[in-house]
Formats: structure tokens, sequence, C-alpha cells
């Protein structure tokens, strides 16, 4: 019997959650007497891990159900079974490592809430106060799951296994697909307007020099004319951050300048800055800045576009449209890739059509399978803009799932019951070997696993 569906939940749970935690018990407050009601090897479960699991599972809608207070406490003994092991095997996490995990989880949680302002207003704290008390909770989680990748990492299956796993489900019982579809793309960005670069270079020296000067303070002119949004109106300042948070040249210029130095004129992707160092505390650091990003004319955008036509002229006759993309396309993250744009979510190049791009949507609705749109403006999310060529690759309608249009889909969940094996026989084994204590409240709980078994070897 396959005992991973709890466990994959309760992962999914820990990986959602760490900014919905911190929220969540910043807006709950839960009178619990607190007490140690589990022990695996050196690892200890409270009370209040119980009640705060419970809590954030409620907020991302996870009903745990009958019994619902043992399947939490299951959870745990599992978590702390691989935290236990992690300290056993001596696994380790990097500062750097957990700061960028940190940094995507608090972005993609502004993006829910809105803005940084109301994620710091919602939880009574600035952004670097959030991330220092969850650095701990996403460093241990983090190990988590490097060990259970330990356990499954190897799991291959084999196109007959694939098959096997297919047949063997009921033909009612084989989930619906909602309509997919595979797109490509090829995007050109204008090119760089010189006399637009030395303006916008000037003008940066300038306020450089008013500044070195006395005659105006940093952080006004940043609150004033600065063109990154997220930090113009606090001065610049970006709060205290890791290197490696900020793209490469960034970080060059904040960990190579001395407390109060301001930087001269440099260019990142996002355009050209001036810096002004705060504070720096070993890998950390905390800097203000003023952004300035080089207006775009729309003879330079057209300059793209009729690349993108004579491009397009190109296919199919005398270029694929992959060969293209490899050759001139300036999308770095998918030009490798034959030009796919890859969902994040699944790291799938299939979509569903809910949650495409809408300015994709718009462009291949009335498209044919194969067909090459004509140059379609586009703007990315940090404001620049450009053209593409977007090609239709695969449609598929509602249907339910068969091996020829979903055999990614299928060979996912074949691997999933392999790795919830692999999972099953490493609980199973560990348990034999490990110190397991368990409050007599849960003794009689319906567990999976035989939790309360009597350790031969204590690790």
């Amino acid at each position: 019997m396959m005992k991973l569906n709890t466990i994959v939940k309760y992962l999914s749970i820990v990986v959602c959650c760490v900014a919905t935690a911190g929220v969540v018990s910043a807006q709950t407050e839960t009178k619990v007497i607190d007490g140690i009601v589990g022990v695996v090897g050196d690892e200890v479960i409270l009370r209040s891990d119980i009640e705060n699991q419970r809590i954030q599972a409620k907020a991302q809608g996870v009903d745990y159900g009958v019994n619902g207070t043992c399947k939490v406490m299951e959870d745990l003994l599992y978590e702390k079974l691989l935290l236990h092991q992690g300290g056993v095997d001596s696994v380790e996490v990097t500062e750097a490592q957990i700061q960028n995990e940190l940094d995507k989880r608090i972005n993609a949680f502004i993006a829910q809430i809105g803005s940084q302002e109301k994620l710091e207003e919602y939880y009574g704290k600035s952004i670097s106060e959030i991330k220092d008390e969850f650095y701990e909770v996403l460093e241990k989680q983090m190990i988590v799951q490097q060990v259970q990748y330990k356990i499954t990492g190897d799991v291959k299956v084999t196109p007959s296994q694939v098959r096997d796993y297919f047949n063997s489900i009921h033909q009612d019982s084989l989930p619906l697909i909602s309509a997919e579809v595979e797109v490509g793309h090829i995007v050109k960005y204008p090119p760089e307007n010189m006399e637009e670069t030395r303006r916008v270079k000037k003008r940066l020296r300038e306020y450089r020099d008013q500044i070195l000067s006395g005659e105006k303070d940093f952080a006004t002119i940043a609150v004033l004319y600065s063109e990154d949004p997220g930090s113009a109106v606090k001065g610049g300042e970006l709060g205290l951050q890791s290197r490696g948070t900020f793209v490469p040249e960034f970080d060059a210029i904040g960990m190579s300048l001395a407390e109060g130095e301001i930087s001269d004129v440099f260019e990142t992707e996002y355009g050209f800055h001036i810096m002004q160092l705060i504070e720096r505390r070993g890998e950390k650091y905390n800097a203000r800045h003023i952004l300035f990003k080089p207006r775009v004319s729309n003879d330079d955008l057209n300059i793209a576009r009729k690349e993108l036509e004579h491009i397009r002229s190109l296919i199919p006759d005398s270029l694929t449209f992959a060969q293209a993309a490899v050759l001139h396309s300036d999308d770095k993250n998918s030009k490798n890739q034959n030009g796919n744009i890859v969902n994040p979510a699944t790291g799938s190049a299939r979509w569903a059509m809910s949650d495409l791009d809408p300015q994709i949507f718009l462009t291949i609705d009335t498209m044919e399978v194969g067909e090459v749109s004509q140059p379609a403006y586009m703007q990315t999310r940090d404001g620049k803009k450009a053209y593409r060529l977007i090609e239709l690759r695969k449609r598929t309608e509602p249907h339910r799932a068969n091996l020829k249009d979903d055999y990614q889909i299928i060979q996912e969940a074949a691997k999933t019951q392999l790795s919830g094996d692999a999972i099953d026989e490493w609980i199973t084994r560990r348990v034999s070997v490990t110190y397991v204590e368990i409050a007599d409240e849960f003794q009689q709980c319906p567990f999976e696993y035989q939790w309360t078994k009597t350790p031969e070897i204590t690790n």
C-alpha cells in the first residue's frame, strides 16, 4: 500500500507556508499549554508544533479530516525523522542557499498580498525582521528536502513501468486533463541607444557629484527620481541582504564599498545605478541605490520588430523555429531550450490555458498548431519592452489522460508511486534503529507506520 499521500501533503504545506505561517502567527494567538509530546532521535515535537501545523494547514485550505491530530502528529514524526537523519549524515545548507530561498518565498507572498509595504504592515515587521524569524524554520525544511531527495533521488521509472502503472488505473479513475498548450518564442530587445545611455549616465553622475558636495541628499534623490519602486519610497534603502540576493554586478559593488562610500555609475540588466553602502556584516550588506533606466523609443522598438520580421521570413525554409531561437533570441531562459517557454510551476513546457501570460494567450488564441505569429509586443515583469515571435507547438483539448498525449504526466505519477515505495521502506528501516518516544495520548492513533516499535539501536 502506498503511504506517500500524507507525506507529500505535509511537505507541500511546508514549502508553501514559510511566509504564511508567520502571518498566521502574527494574526492568531492560540492558548496552548506547551510541552513535549514526541521525541525522534535528538529531535523533539512540542504540543505547540501540532497546533501551529493545523493552523498553517487550515490557512492553505488543507483539511486533515477524521483523526486530524493523529495525522498531524505522524507528519511531524516523519519530519523529525528526516531532520534527525540529516544530523546523522551531517547534511548542511549554506547561508546563501537559505537567503535565496527566503527571497523567492517572500517575493511570492508579496506578489499575493500586493506590495512589500502591505506585507510589512500586515505582519508588523520589516522584511529583514521577517526573514530573520523564518531563517531557522527554512533551514530545517531545506535539510528535510535534501534528506528526502537522498531517499528518492535515484528512483528511475522505465517505459514498461509507466505502461504498467497506467494499465493498473481503472478507466473511470483516469484524471481529466484540461486544455493545454506548448509554446515557444523568439525575443528581441531593442538595440542599445548610445545617446540615451549617455544621458542616463550623465544624469546619475550629476546627482552623485551633488550628493558628494553636500548639495543634495542621497535618500531624497532616490525618493524623487529612482525608478526602482520597491526601494525608492524608502530612500533607496534595500535592507540587510546576503550576497547572492541581487545580480552579481550589484553584489560586487555592494561588497567592495566602504561604509558611507558612494559608487561610480555602474550597469546591471535592470539599468544604471549609483549605490551608497550603509553597513556590511560579513557576507551581508545594507545599501541604498538610485536606478535609472534608459528610455526606449518607438524607433528602437521598430528595429527589434523588423529584425523579427526578417527571422520569421526564414522559417521554415532556411531555419526551424527552434534553430532560430537558439541563434537569435535574446531571452536567456528559453533560447537554449529551443525557444520553449517552460512553466515554472511544473518544470514542463505544457501550460494550462488559464495559466498562460495574457499576452501569449491573446496571440495564440486563433492560431493553428505549427503556426508562427507576427512580431508581438511584450513587456517583461521588470518593465523591459521588446517584440517576440510565438510558435504554437501543441494544443490538446480537455480529455481523459492517455499515454500518447499525457506520457509525461503519467510518468511523473508512476515515479511518485515508486518514490512512495522507497520512502515506505526507508521509514520502516530507520524507525527500527532510531529512538522514538510518543506521549500516551497518541499511543492509540491509527498511524500508518510502527512509530512505537522498540528500537534495537539508538543513533
